[in-house]
């Protein structure tokens, strides 16, 4: 440690936040592991408490942060340089964008892009028959929803504000709670501004316990199956170190050097996996589907934004949407840090359409691809995926869909491989972001101590590990709900000093210009 200090490579740790973050992760998640499942009547009676009774607050939340995103690209701010006259961009537009889709989605979009789509038809919204031509309408149609535009715009002010406090307004400090001065001022300085920070790290934790309570289950049952052992416990604690082990190198070596090559990698895989599918898959089923669902999400956009079916309580809305609105807001503050790391020298403009629509159409192909495979099975073919659903979950239903493709003993460990590395991209971007919050200050040419990045890597692996002895989804749902709540608040915060930094910086301004504010002491 003191070896880093003196080279001046790494930041300095601030203890409150990285000491108070981490005994209140295990105050959180250590029960999970000495009460294992007898904590599930708790866990669904807590998490439809929250869900049911806030679903009007999420809901327009999240429309509210859409509204704003748009009005932020193409606003009279929307040509403001993140950084100064003659910055320029650090990463080229593939790593770039690489990085940003790796570190905002995971292997839980594989997840659910498959998984999804079998449960909207099963259990359609809007009081549709189940399996029945409406609701196959509606079952690619919201799993886009859920990653499109809305989901994206909830990382929007996080990014935005964090970027311009770090590179325009040159404060470098990587804690959220800096961010929130253009409203609370001074006070960021004392216990409110710890307070804030140590929220954020918590809700990071919780988003990341939901993804690794899904992905994890889905490649062990993917791994036993094609080793033909049984999927148990040790099974899947043995997939969370393999994946362990990588995301830990990986933030071991920093961003250019291990987060940057992993994310380019997965991408190529990524597009690899898909071609695959497209081509030997219903094709143009595929793509016949994949336009009309989008017809019908054009169509209903608004509609789906805030419904919330207060009369006849279906509770799919609260199921479903509220959920994620609540996950894409656990990863808010990490990813609105991550995106603010890498994207030194683009305009607003720039940074919030690539982050909602070029983002948007990727998570769309997974939908078009896996989404549409796995109803055309259920619906064309006679294979019963629901039935496994409910039989084996959706990691053993996801098994199943892959068994269905030519050239498995090929596809099955290039699927596997691809889930390892796109789990470890995110966790590794998350747990780097992490430690970069618990420093008191990070400069341009430093990073945080690789300690740091080690330690959060053991402990998302413990809470993973946690987070699956309690099982099913109940739980998994709860890790982001629960944990996101305040973060709804802190968002705010950071998108009104946004406003109030460009007011004071461009509001007598005829023409958007360049701002270069001296570096702080």
């Amino acid at each position: 440690m003191s070896q880093e200090k003196s080279k001046g490579i790494y930041a300095r740790i601030n203890p409150v936040v990285f000491w108070g973050s981490a005994i209140l992760c295990v105050l959180l998640y250590a029960p999970m592991l000495y009460f294992g499942t007898d904590l599930q009547p708790y866990v669904s009676t807590v998490l439809k408490a929250i869900t049911y009774r806030m679903d009007w607050l999420w809901l327009l939340f999240t429309l509210g942060c859409v509204v704003f995103s748009l009005w932020l690209a193409f606003g009279r701010f929307g040509n403001v340089k993140l950084g100064g006259s003659d910055d320029k961009p650090e990463f080229s537009d593939f790593s770039w964008i690489s990085m940003m889709f790796t570190g905002g989605v995971g292997a839980g979009l594989v997840y659910w892009s498959m998984a999804e789509p079998i449960f909207y038809l099963k259990w359609p919204p809007y009081w549709n028959e189940p399996f029945s031509a409406q609701a196959a309408q509606y079952s690619i149609a919201y799993g886009i929803f859920h990653w499109g535009l809305s989901a994206w715009a909830i990382f929007v002010p996080g990014a935005i504000a964090f970027a311009y406090m770090i590179y325009v307004r040159k404060r470098p400090f990587f804690y959220p709670s800096y961010a929130c001065r253009g409203i609370l001022g001074d006070r960021v300085d004392g216990w409110i501004g710890r307070a804030i920070d140590i929220f954020v790290v918590i809700g990071l934790v919780g988003g990341l316990g939901t993804t690794l309570g899904t992905v994890i289950p889905m490649m062990s049952a993917v791994s036993a199956d094609m080793l033909g052992i049984e999927n148990t416990m040790a099974v899947k604690v043995g997939v969370t170190l393999v994946v362990a082990a990588v995301f830990g190198y990986s933030a071991f070596a920093g961003l250019n050097s291990g987060i940057k090559k992993l994310s380019e990698l997965n991408s190529w895989l990524c597009m690899g996996l898909l071609a695959f599918i497209m081509i030997v898959g219903p094709t143009l089923f595929m793509l016949s589907f994949y336009v009309d669902n989008l017809g019908v999400l054009a169509t209903h956009f608004l509609r789906m934004s805030l419904y919330t079916d207060p009369i006849t309580k279906s509770g799919f809305p609260q199921d479903w949407t509220v959920f994620y609105w609540a996950w894409w807001a656990a990863w808010a503050m990490y990813f609105g840090l991550f995106v603010a790391r890498i994207s030194k020298g683009r305009t607003i403009k720039n940074v919030v359409i690539n982050m909602m629509v070029v983002t948007s159409i990727g998570c769309s192909l997974f939908f078009l691809v896996f989404g549409g495979y796995a109803v055309d099975l259920q619906l064309n073919q006679g294979i019963a995926l629901d039935q496994t659903l409910a039989d084996a979950g959706a990691a053993g239903m996801i098994s199943q869909v892959l068994h269905t493709l030519p050239l498995t003993k090929i596809v099955i460990p290039y699927f596997l491989f691809v889930m390892l590395i796109f789990q470890a991209t995110t966790i590794d971007s998350n747990a780097f972001i992490i430690s970069m919050i618990s420093c008191k200050e990070v400069r341009n040419d430093q990073e945080s101590p690789r300690w740091t990045r080690l330690f959060w890597c053991v402990l998302l692996a413990v809470i993973g590990v946690a987070i699956m002895m309690v099982g099913g989804l109940p739980v998994v749902q709860l890790s982001s709900v629960a944990t996101s709540v305040p973060i709804i608040f802190i968002i705010i915060i950071l998108g009104l000093s946004l406003l109030k930094w460009l007011k004071e910086d461009f509001g007598g301004e005829k023409k958007v210009q360049v701002v270069d504010y001296p570096e702080e002491d």
